[in-house]
Formats: structure tokens, C-alpha cells, sequence
């Protein structure tokens, strides 16, 4: 029978310091109440016994000796070991980040408690000042609820952050379009809707055009053999036919004020840069991605049709390593898509089934919703049939997929898999039909990481997805050509 524990969520690190000690008087805990400037500190045993009261330190590579020193001292007096100390404070912003790994870095154990939860254990709910708020985070601490082991480190930090980084630069990039549609709106009324001026929105040619001196008399007086040849340079088919429809639709809409034109080219201008300049940078950020995700098991997600690779990255990063994560239970809740239950009354009483909580990792859940909608929509067919099925019983199939995304994104990366349908992976299915699946699904596999130029990269020997193809490729007696 397996063993349960009613304290599931305490950090395995701490109750293993408790244990080593065997009396928790001889446990050290320093609460940290993290600041810019300045960091308030206290020392407390195992008990919740005060060793020293609050005190300042300087957030300084001068403030981590002075704190080393203190915590060195305080041991020494007590009869403490070092080897049970324990620090942590709550989960703050950058700030103290080098703080806290310079702390790490010295084999210190860290733990991070969640903010809410440490101020629902403040003695006064009503106040908060330096002191009530280390009472708290104490409280949390000795009860061994904190993050000692953080999901995000090494690979995985680098590729969170440039993800987050490459999401805030999208956001920006859609203001900006926003801002380029009200310009436009002015100065070329219904130009970026294609189906009138036959220009594709946002495409080269289309930016090109916005770019310099534009407005209705601008394309007006073109001349239609140097509007065609610019149209034709940017790669657009049917260049004499669209500026023919673009300079007949020119004569047909409201013009604007002659005294606003310049202003509005001005501004128009700018924003064509800015976009631009977002453009390139984004395109640059999934190149950098993509040299960080061929190095880990996340990479398999490609292999899942409709699956690309800025959503297989986000879901990786946000997950972290996924040997180290939690049960699938505790992921799905993490990630905001399982509803709420609450159920009273006994055995008799009925379960109430509520919305979804807010507390959860958004960003989590904005990648693994789209990735169950893209399946729905883009992926293999059972993965539509199941879509379209939960949509038919009127269910949430956006977070039914996404459910069964994360159970299929953690399987794969930590068994290092590609992805299979259901009837390939039953031993009645024959070696000669995975072969032919996998020489079907391989181009569009291929295709994904060619578009980033990173597919001799992605396919190395070194890389998880090389190793799996040499495999396939071993096993199967096929060949899977670059």
C-alpha cells in the first residue's frame, strides 16, 4: 500500500535538515525580509525560540561575509551545527536574486515561501512592518513550507527568461501594429485590409509602401509600372494586378486633411521602425530559444503535430527539469486549468464544481491552453477527434487538451520520446507501420527546426532529438535524410 502523508507540500530539503538534527533545538532558522537596500534578518532555533532579534543587512557582497559571519557566530554560542541552519524569505523580485545565489553558491540552504501564505501566518493582519512580516515567513519556514530547490536553474533559467523576454517584446509588437492601424485609419483608410487594397497587412511590400512619404495622393500619383516593379521586389505575385486594384481603390476612399499629411507620415514613419525593429529582435530571440531547447528534453514536444517550437519552449521553461517536478496533479493545478471542487456535508453532500482558481503560473497556462487549441486544431487526428468530441458535450475543451497536453508533454520528456498515436504503441502494432509513420511525420518535424536555421544543430549526434534519430534510424532500418 502506499504511503501517504497529510503534509504534502513541505519541502523534502528542510525535514531532511529536522531529521539529521533529531532535536529541533539544534536546528537554526534565519528568516530573511528581503529589500533593495537593505535586508532584515532574525534568529530563531528549531522552536521558534529568538536566538537574536531583527537586525539590518546590506544587500552587498559585504552583507553576505557580515551574515555568514553572524550565522557562524550565533552556531558557535548555541551549540548549534552549521550543517542545520537553514535561511529563506519570500519570493520577491529581481533584487535579491544575486543575494540569494551568492548564498546557495556557499552550500547555504535557501528556501522561498510564497508571499500570500506568509502573511496569512503574520501574528497581526491588520499591520505589516519589518518584523511582523519575519514572524510570518518564521512560521512557514519551521513548518517546512518553502521552495528549496527552485524549478528554474541553469538551462532552464536561461531559456525562461528569454522566453518571458520574447513574450513582453510580442505584447509591445501588438501596441505597436494597434498604433500603426490608427495612423493608417487616417492617412489611407482600408489600406491594411487586404481584400480592398489587395496588399497583404504587415507584409514586406506592405511595410515598404507605409514606410515612406504614404498616403492616398502619394499612391495616387505612382506611376503603375514603378508601383508593380516595387511590389514585384518584395516578392508579392500578381504585382501589375494588385497596383492596379490598390490605385483604383486609392480613388475611391475619403482623403484626408492636406495640413495633417506630413504630421501623419512623421508618426506613421516611426512606428514602421519600431515595428521593424521588434520584428527583428523577436525572429532573433526564437533563434537564441531554439539553441537552448535543442539541449533538453523539451525538444521532443516538436514532434507533437501542430507543436512548434516557441510553445515547446515556453512549456519547457516553465516547467523546469522535469525530473525534479512534482506529480502530474500538483503540475496541472500549477499550471490554473482544473476547476475548483468544494464538498460539504458528509458522504451524502453533493461536490460543487466552480471556475478555475486565479492563484496559478499564468504564463504556464497561456502556453499549455494554446498548445491543447492548437492540437485541436493543427494536430494528429485522434487529438481532433477528441477535441471536437468534448467540444460536442459542451465541456472546456481548450483546458481538456491542455490537461492532456501536460500529461503527454511529461512523458515524453522524461522518457525521451517522440510522440506516437495510441495504436502505434500497442505491441499488435508492426515494425513496417512505425516506419511508415515515422518517415510520414518526419518532414514536418525537419520543417520546424529548418525555419530557425537550426536543424544540423537540433540533429547533432550530442542533442536528444540527434540520439533519437540515430535510433530510429538503427531500429528501423529507414532513413531519415537532413
Amino acid at each position: 500500500m502506499k504511503k501517504r502523508n497529510i503534509f504534502q507540500n513541505q519541502s523534502q530539503e528542510i525535514l531532511a535538515l529536522f531529521e539529521r538534527a533529531k532535536d529541533r533545538s539544534k536546528v537554526m532558522c534565519i528568516p530573511m525580509d528581503y529589500a533593495k537596500k537593505d535586508h532584515v534578518v532574525m534568529f530563531c532555533n528549531g522552536n521558534g525560540k529568538i536566538l537574536r532579534k531583527p537586525f539590518s543587512i546590506k544587500n552587498s557582497p559585504e552583507g553576505v561575509e557580515y551574515l555568514v559571519d553572524q550565522v557562524t557566530r550565533s552556531c558557535r554560542h548555541h551549540g548549534i551545527d552549521i550543517k542545520h541552519t537553514f535561511l529563506g524569505g519570500e519570493d520577491c523580485g529581481t533584487y535579491a536574486d544575486n543575494f540569494i545565489e551568492a548564498l546557495r553558491s556557499g552550500n547555504w540552504l535557501v528556501a522561498g515561501v510564497n508571499a500570500l501564505d506568509a502573511k496569512k501566518h503574520r501574528e497581526n493582519v491588520q499591520a505589516s512592518t519589518d518584523r511582523l512580516d519575519l514572524l510570518g515567513i518564521s512560521k512557514m519556514l519551521l513548518s517546512c513550507r518553502g521552495n528549496c530547490s527552485p524549478a528554474q536553474s541553469g538551462i532552464y533559467w536561461n531559456l525562461r527568461t528569454l522566453c518571458r523576454q520574447r513574450q513582453k517584446l510580442v505584447v509591445t509588437k501588438s501596441g505597436v501594429r494597434n498604433r500603426i492601424h490608427t495612423i493608417v485609419d487616417q492617412i489611407f483608410p482600408g489600406f491594411l485590409n487586404e481584400t480592398k487594397s489587395g496588399i497583404p497587412p504587415f507584409s514586406p511590400a506592405s511595410l515598404i509602401l507605409m514606410e515612406n512619404r504614404f498616403s492616398v495622393h502619394q499612391i495616387r500619383q505612382r506611376r503603375p509600372s514603378a508601383l508593380s516593379k516595387a511590389l514585384a521586389k518584395q516578392g508579392l505575385p500578381n504585382p501589375e494586378r494588385r497596383a492596379e486594384k490598390l490605385q483604383r481603390y486609392a480613388g475611391q476612399v475619403l482623403k484626408p486633411n492636406k495640413d495633417h499629411i506630413v504630421t501623419l507620415q512623421l508618426s506613421l514613419k516611426q512606428q514602421i521602425k519600431l515595428f521593424l525593429c521588434l520584428q527583428e529582435s523577436i525572429e532573433q530571440l526564437k533563434r537564441d530559444i531554439a539553441e537552448l531547447l535543442v539541449q533538453i528534453p523539451g525538444a521532443f514536444l516538436t514532434t507533437i503535430r501542430g507543436i512548434g517550437l516557441v510553445l515547446a519552449a515556453g512549456v519547457s521553461a516553465e516547467i523546469g527539469d522535469p525530473d525534479k517536478q512534482k506529480s502530474l496533479v500538483n503540475l496541472v493545478s500549477y499550471a490554473g486549468i482544473i476547476p475548483q471542487i468544494k464538498q460539504t456535508g458528509g458522504e451524502q453532500g453533493k461536490t460543487q464544481v466552480i471556475r478555475v482558481g486565479k492563484r496559478c503560473n499564468r504564463i504556464l497556462k497561456n502556453y499549455v491552453v494554446q498548445s491543447g487549441l492548437h492540437m485541436g486544431i493543427h494536430g494528429p487526428d485522434e487529438l481532433r477527434s477528441d477535441y471536437k468530441r468534448r467540444e460536442a458535450r459542451e465541456q472546456h475543451a481548450d483546458f481538456g487538451m491542455a490537461r492532456r497536453f501536460l500529461r503527454m508533454a511529461m512523458c515524453l520528456m522524461r522518457t525521451h520520446q517522440s510522440y506516437l498515436p495510441k495504436r502505434m504503441r500497442s505491441q499488435q502494432c508492426k515494425m513496417d507501420e512505425r516506419a511508415r509513420y515515422y518517415h510520414k511525420a518526419w518532414p514536418l518535424i525537419k520543417d520546424k527546426w529548418r525555419r530557425v536555421q537550426m536543424l544540423d544543430v537540433a540533429f547533432d549526434k550530442k542533442m536528444p532529438l540527434g540520439q533519437w534519430r540515430n535510433i530510429i534510424q538503427e531500429l528501423y532500418g529507414i532513413r531519415l535524410s537532413l
